[in-house]
């Protein structure tokens, strides 16, 4: 299993990330780019399944335009193994981003090997009794757990523009042999407490870094605040 000892040279020396969903267009990667987040995600989906979805095409031109400054999340939200392969296949990102509830570990492991060098997020959405048994499951068939909100009877994860228990989080980084990224909610105000509270490799942001009522579309100022927070809160948490 590769561990944070087993991280690509590129990502030892970034130790803690900024990661920002989700681009709809070129020009909004570039500007989040410039801003210097590390991840940029990208929703693949068919146009309409989900107001931030873009097609293979838009996507390749995307994670162009921004590396090597940052790297291309790609998101999944299907629960077809071979269909999400197709996708990785297609849009060629750094990291892959499966969501949907019904893959399991051993779907992880099976799409993991199949998309190697493409490395492989997993989201889980953080509910009281169910996340550490499910991020514990997780351990040897993914690269990345990112813990993010979840709502009663959604097929996924995140997009809910809500916190959850930072308490739960916090235990499932301290248990975890690999990196975690924080989603759920994070804005510029909040983010500093999100870290210190949390001790993330990463932080998420989608909902709160968006122009408000234009989901997908990308606030160049909040997303400079976003990241210029995360960073000072990273920085300070490497000094205690």
């Amino acid at each position: 299993m590769r561990e944070l000892r087993d991280l690509p040279p590129q990502l030892l020396s970034e130790l803690m990330v900024v990661q920002i969903y989700s681009m709809t267009s070129v020009s909004d990667a570039v500007a989040t780019a410039d801003a210097g987040a590390d991840l940029i995600g990208l929703v693949i989906a068919e146009p309409g399944v989900v107001p931030e979805a873009i097609g293979a095409e838009l996507a390749r031109s995307i994670l162009a335009a921004i590396r090597p400054r940052s790297r291309g999340v790609a998101l999944s939200l299907s629960d077809d193994r071979d269909e999400i392969c197709a996708m990785v296949d297609a849009v060629r990102p750094d990291i892959l981003h499966v969501a949907a509830r019904e893959i399991e570990p051993e779907d992880c492991a099976w799409i993991r090997s199949r998309i190697a060098p493409v490395m492989l997020l997993r989201a889980i959405a953080v509910r009281a009794g169910e996340t550490l048994t499910e991020a514990d499951a997780h351990q040897d068939c993914v690269d990345y757990l990112m813990l993010d909100s979840g709502a009663k009877g959604r097929p996924f994860a995140g997009a809910t523009g809500e916190t959850h228990d930072w308490s739960i989080s916090r235990t499932v980084v301290e248990r975890s042999r690999i990196p975690v990224i924080l989603a759920g909610g994070l804005s510029a105000d909040n983010v500093a407490d999100a870290i210190a509270t949390v001790r993330p490799w990463g932080v998420d942001s989608f909902t709160h870094t968006d122009v408000p009522g234009h989901r997908g579309k990308k606030d160049p100022a909040r997303v400079r605040a976003f990241v210029a927070a995360a960073k000072r809160a990273f920085a300070s948490v490497e000094k205690l």
